[in-house]
């Protein structure tokens, strides 16, 4: 393979840094040409952006967070947006930082909030520069796993979700009445051949261990393999596994799958449906009697932002993140839970609307009834175990 040539000689670099001419975004470039990890950025001196935008600052997040309507009040105060890098999910995140790319945010969900942290690529942040902190829902403010020993949090939550079950009402009336909610629909083999699942380990683990009763978070080892067969048993029910929502939805529709396990944003497609063929309660959103289970993800920040001099700037771009506005823009616009109370209060958030995604009111109330996901000590086990199911499939 042939090398990069660098974009400048080693001494020409060093002067630059020392004298201040470079920006944080141009060293980064220069250092990338020849091949040096951004890692080792934490030992230059402040390199503030010549046109003072925000655009120095650096974000890895997933795809879409870097909609401008996100970051409102950071390009406010700053003149500009930040640079974003996407990802596509968390181990390519982390694999990404861990190879020396920097990014001074970053958007984790808290099952791996604890592996990031373990990697060094996480600080506490410091909740007295977030002027909408005291906004934020109490029963978010101190995840599982999530707080430094001094009791300051690694993660800021920015949105959260359900997983629950997706039904047609029409088709599993036994089901319909609320009294009857239950994860079992997706183990009946009455409806064998005409249920799904989403393809994703700590979905389909995790829920079948809440409907054995089985803390998902402390198994032993025993009850991992139950939890195994219980997927297991699964398996042959299922007509569609996968990651892909919309054909899971749209199996849904056309009656091809009569339940699937589902992300609360695939009941406002449904709902959207139910409201253009005026046929209420034809898809219903199951709220379990053995608890849904609970996403939330937020953003950290890297220790590197105090030696970098963007430890303020950090802050300021999550405390945009969680600001009403901008959550206002999430909960109509993407369907997600959001966390700061505030937004909850604005005319056009309604129960009908709220219940329509799946969530409920008070909100306070509808998390305490969902079980959270977070870190899971035996996770890479369970990884195999999956893959081995997925494989006798």
């Amino acid at each position: 393979m042939d090398k990069i040539k660098p974009l400048m000689e080693t001494d020409e670099f060093h002067d630059k840094i020392r004298e201040g001419k470079l920006t944080r975004r141009q060293a980064h470039k220069v250092m990338a040409s020849a091949g040096i990890g951004t890692a080792v950025s934490a030992t230059m001196p402040n390199m503030a952006g010549a046109d003072g935008h925000g655009d120095d600052l650096v974000m890895l997040t997933w795809g879409g967070y870097d909609d401008a309507a996100f970051a409102q009040q950071y390009q406010n105060q700053y003149g500009g947006p930040p640079e974003y890098s996407l990802f596509a999910d968390q181990a390519e995140a982390l694999a990404k930082m861990r190879a020396g790319f920097h990014a001074d945010v970053a958007f984790p969900c808290i099952s791996k909030v604890k592996t990031w942290v373990d990697a060094g690529v996480v600080e506490a942040v410091d909740t007295s520069m977030l002027s909408h902190w005291p906004d934020v829902i109490e029963s978010l403010k101190a995840m599982p796993t999530a707080v430094s020993p001094d009791g300051a949090p690694y993660f800021i939550p920015e949105d959260w979700g359900t997983t629950s079950v997706l039904f047609r009402g029409d088709l599993a009336p036994e089901y319909v009445d609320e009294e009857n909610h239950t994860w079992g629909i997706l183990w009946d083999e009455k409806y064998s051949g005409r249920l799904a699942s989403l393809e994703a380990i700590e979905d389909h683990f995790n829920i079948a261990a809440i409907y054995m009763g089985i803390d998902f978070l402390d198994m032993s080892p025993e009850e991992i393999e139950a939890v195994a067969d219980k997927v297991r048993q699964q398996m042959p029910l299922l007509r569609m596994v996968t990651g892909d929502t919309t054909s899971l939805t749209q199996a849904v529709f056309s009656g091809e799958v009569v339940a699937s396990s589902a992300w609360n944003g695939m009941m406002l497609t449904a709902s959207e449906e139910m409201a253009a063929e005026g046929t209420e309660g034809k898809y219903i959103w199951m709220n379990p009697k053995e608890g849904a289970l609970t996403w939330v993800c937020g953003l950290t920040i890297h220790p590197a932002t105090k030696e970098l001099g963007t430890w303020e700037q950090a802050h300021a771009l999550i405390d945009a993140y969680i600001e009403p506005e901008s959550q206002h823009y999430e909960l109509m616009n993407w369907g997600y839970g959001v966390v700061n109370k505030k937004t909850y209060e604005m005319p056009d958030v309604t129960e009908a609307y709220l219940n329509s995604l799946g969530l409920g009111l008070p909100i306070d109330k509808f998390l305490a009834s969902g079980k959270f996901s977070a870190h899971q000590e035996h996770y890479g086990e369970l990884v195999n175990l999956y893959d081995e199911i997925l494989a006798g499939m």
